[in-house]
């Protein structure tokens, strides 16, 4: 019942988008001392929605991509900024919390609507 709602679904999609950059960002940083090291990035949460929402199943590797403007690079070639990953990894953290609190609120209208 709940997953026919368009805005949960785009909720969970939203969520599920902050932790692929999750993922994208921590590989950054383990990354970090790697010569030659491209920084990834998870593709726009626009992007995301339609790769994840055509049904067909989307390889992970498609979902984040190399940074097409890095920061900065170093004499080494690789292209991870320490304090841009800190920055990203904020970002991220802000959109799976307004993910929550969307799905939060559509419950709380839920239960509202239902008399609980």
């Amino acid at each position: 019942m709940f997953a026919s709602l368009e805005i949960l679904r785009m909720a969970q999609s939203f969520a599920a988008h902050a932790a692929t950059r999750q993922q994208a960002i921590a590989q950054n940083v383990a990354n970090a001392d790697t010569p030659g090291y491209r920084s990834r990035d998870a593709v726009s949460f626009a992007d995301y929605w339609r790769a994840t929402q055509s049904g067909a199943g989307v390889p992970q590797a498609q979902l984040i991509q190399p940074d097409e403007s890095p920061v900065s690079v170093s004499p080494d070639g690789n292209t991870v900024s320490i304090e841009h990953e800190m920055m990203r990894s904020v970002e991220a953290r802000q959109q799976h919390e307004m993910a929550l609190g969307i799905y939060s609120m559509s419950r709380d209208l839920l239960r509202a609507s239902i008399g609980r």
